[in-house]
């Protein structure tokens, strides 16, 4: 059986399930928001653990091998729920309850195996590998001191500004937004204050010829060509999503980059990836990050590619 962790909100996990049901392949679907949990039993007895979601039973020992879309009870920003001490008891309880589900189940196969999967989401690290491995990889600086932002700001002639972690917030309109890649003066830096600003990273802007959202699962590479410069909305960064003027098109990666990207995932001890290339006009492919956790129906949908089939050939090898 296919355990599943996600959320009953998770589009990824809705396509791969239809996908899992046609082929009358076992699974379990395990999910984590908060309102699925508050209808869940869990129960821990005799080193062994038993969970109920959806009146439906998951005996472990039919488990063969974990897909983890998501791994921990956490609220979406649009959630509104009771922030009280009883609350806050309740959710840090059972993210410690799903720690210990996951050490019973760390001696299966897992795409990808979650302790892994959050290691490799940090990009310093992700960085220090590629640079290692020779990927070119965007000069840049992490600093909260402004005089060093300034004269990295100084030494080229134009610098973006990325965040290490990207997220939603709340804009005064009561909507949500994404902060994504910025270019950036040094006019835009007079409101930093001397050192008590959080360390902001700044890159030197690459000038695009195109991008690529490249998705690996297991040995299978999937390169989609982001066409982000025939957009005004997303010619800085694809993910402002101006999807009729900026086409997808399927291509095959430079054999070099194909072998950087196995030896990266390796390192990384992950099997699904979903990394971030730019492509300059000297036809360079720049590394930004790898996403452990990342999505991929849209460049399916857009590019033809079959990431779902790929991942359903994954959990066949590992039910056997």
């Amino acid at each position: 059986m296919i355990l599943i962790l996600t959320d009953k909100n998770d589009a990824h996990a809705n396509h791969v399930i239809k996908q899992i049901i046609s082929e009358r392949l076992p699974y379990y679907r395990f999910d984590l928001d908060v309102d699925s949990i508050s209808k869940t039993h869990c129960t821990f007895v005799n080193s062994k653990f038993m969970i109920s979601q959806n009146g439906r039973n998951c005996s472990f020992n039919d488990i063969k091998c974990v897909w983890s879309r998501r791994t921990f009870i956490e609220l979406h920003l649009e959630e509104t729920y009771d922030q009280s001490n009883d609350f806050k008891l309740w959710k840090n309880e059972w993210n410690k309850t799903l720690v210990g589900i996951y050490n019973s189940l760390k001696h299966l196969p897992w795409l990808n195996p979650w302790r892994q999967a959050y290691a490799a989401e940090n990009k310093y690290l992700q960085i220090e590998i590629a640079q290692k491995l020779g990927f070119y990889v965007p000069e840049m600086i992490t600093s909260n001191d402004i005089n060093i932002l300034k004269s990295f700001m100084l030494e080229h002639d134009s610098v973006v500004m990325k965040l290490m972690n990207q997220d939603f917030y709340r804009t005064e309109d009561g909507k949500f937004k994404g902060i994504y890649v910025n270019k950036l003066s040094i006019d835009d830096l007079k409101s930093f204050g001397d050192c008590q600003e959080n360390p902001i990273v700044l890159q030197r802007y690459i000038d695009k010829l195109f991008e690529v959202r490249y998705t690996v699962v297991g040995k299978n590479h999937f390169a989609c060509k982001i066409d982000s410069q025939s957009s005004k909305i997303a010619n800085v960064d694809w993910r402002r999503y101006d999807i009729p003027n900026t086409p997808h098109i399927a291509i095959e990666p430079p054999l070099q980059i194909r072998e950087k990207v196995d030896i990266l995932m390796s390192e990384l001890s992950i099997e699904y990836g979903a990394l971030d290339f730019i492509v300059d006009r000297n036809q360079n492919w720049y590394f930004l990050e790898v996403n452990s956790m990342g999505q991929y129906l849209w460049t399916e949908d857009l590019a033809g590619l079959n990431i779902t089939k790929a991942i359903i050939n994954w959990f066949k090898i590992h039910l056997n």
